[in-house]
């Protein structure tokens, strides 16, 4: 099998898997080709660069007031189709397209022509919405019927001047629908339902759930525990319990507001550690909230959640929150909002699932599971189901029956 992947960076969550996935595919004595606009790969990888720094500055400047995103770069992705074609793969696994690198219909115009099985991994809603990649908490349903009149025109692929959200996705719906060896895969049930809701329902859809590394996120030793609370001042105020809730980038869809509103319903009784935070959002954090920069290591990161009662997320768009399963993975309970993906990573025996937006909710959960906790046993065995080993085994399987024309 020669299997081409094309992703928007080769790091982050859905880059690493792309490249695992490569690696995965070379030690079964396949080829593999890793396209990307960013990011580094290992020497081991074959791999191509996508495009260049002006050509995505340009992308996303036009984007800005053309509302255009993903109908751009028409060189750039002409290069990467003469590349395809070099290569000849006999499967191609789409990651995320969006990022101001690729030319959508360009792209699909290709693989409609190829006839090989197409793999496309859902990162988010932006394949078969006009402009957004997320839209629960816009509480819009446009993408249904045709989009239009775009409430998430600002968020990302920001639009500063015009709505083109109508155009653009009735292009995608062209562009796609003529991609007929087409396969989706999602991260969640939710997510998956929310494909089939959209224009690109006659497609088959898998769930493999997205994975953890679960050799680094597993429970920390004492030292490593002691030096992260010293680090980041997690006792500062003492022997309370501490609360974790973790991102890479902090919005009011990740649920920041919320979180300051836990603080001050908790009053006092618990600290609140809010990672990933800029230092300008520190400084509107209330007194007695630790902010705390983004964590890269996961030796860091793993002590952090170990050192944690209880690991929360209080999102209101997320397509698979990785972040609760590692938690889990190093014996943390959870609790979370009642919304798209959250609960499929919790179970009664490992944490709380409380309504949207009740923050008196997510305070009384927090409350009853510092006085009776979840066993970490449990919690580090509900994990298992989210080994990255496993995603990738899924992904193989999925690869297997497509080559062999099996449904």
């Amino acid at each position: 099998m020669r299997a081409a992947h094309i992703n928007l960076s080769s790091e982050g969550n859905a880059g690493q898997t792309a490249l695992q996935l490569c690696q995965t595919l070379q030690d079964a004595g396949h080829a593999a080709l890793l396209c990307h606009a960013l990011g580094s790969i290992p020497g081991a990888v074959p791999s191509y660069r996508i495009g260049g720094k002006l050509d995505r500055m340009a992308h996303q400047a036009a984007s800005r007031v053309f509302d255009c995103a993903g109908f751009r770069s028409r060189r750039a992705t002409q290069r990467l189709i003469e590349q395809l074609k070099l290569y000849k793969p006999d499967l191609v696994h789409l990651h995320a397209l969006h990022g101001y690198y690729l030319h959508l219909p360009e792209l699909m115009k290709y693989l409609a022509g190829a006839g090989i099985p197409v793999v496309w991994t859902l990162c988010d809603s932006w394949p078969y919405t006009g402009h957004c990649g997320a839209y629960a908490m816009a509480r819009c349903e446009r993408f249904r019927a045709g989009c239009g009149h775009c409430p998430n025109k600002r968020a990302y692929p920001e639009s500063l001047v015009f709505d083109r959200s109508q155009t653009n996705w009735q292009r995608k719906q062209k562009a796609i629908q003529a991609v007929e060896n087409l396969t989706f895969v999602a991260p969640s049930q939710w997510l998956a339902g929310e494909l089939q809701k959209s224009f690109l329902a006659e497609y088959p859809v898998h769930v493999i759930p997205g994975g953890v590394e679960l050799n680094d996120f597993r429970p920390a030793g004492d030292a490593d525990v002691d030096a992260v609370a010293a680090r980041y001042g997690l006792r500062r105020w003492g022997n309370k319990p501490v609360i974790v809730s973790a991102a890479r980038a902090w919005r009011a869809a990740r649920g920041i507001n919320d979180l300051m509103d836990l603080h001050a319903e908790l009053n006092g009784e618990a600290v609140i550690a809010v990672v990933g935070l800029k230092p300008r959002q520190m400084e509107y954090l209330p007194p007695g909230m630790l902010g705390i920069p983004v964590i890269y290591g996961t030796d860091t990161l793993r002590a952090l959640y170990t050192a944690a009662d209880i690991c929360i997320s209080l999102r209101y768009e997320e397509a698979q929150d990785l972040t609760l399963t590692e938690a889990l993975a190093c014996g943390t309970q959870v609790v979370c909002y009642d919304q798209c993906s959250l609960p499929e990573a919790v179970s009664e025996e490992t944490g709380l699932v409380v309504p949207t937006g009740r923050v008196h909710a997510v305070a009384d959960a927090c409350r009853a599971l510092l006085e009776n906790p979840k066993d970490p046993l449990d919690c580090i065995a509900r994990a298992q189901a989210f080994d990255r080993e496993l995603e990738l085994r899924a992904y193989m399987a999925l690869y297997r029956a497509l080559s062999t024309g099996a449904p």
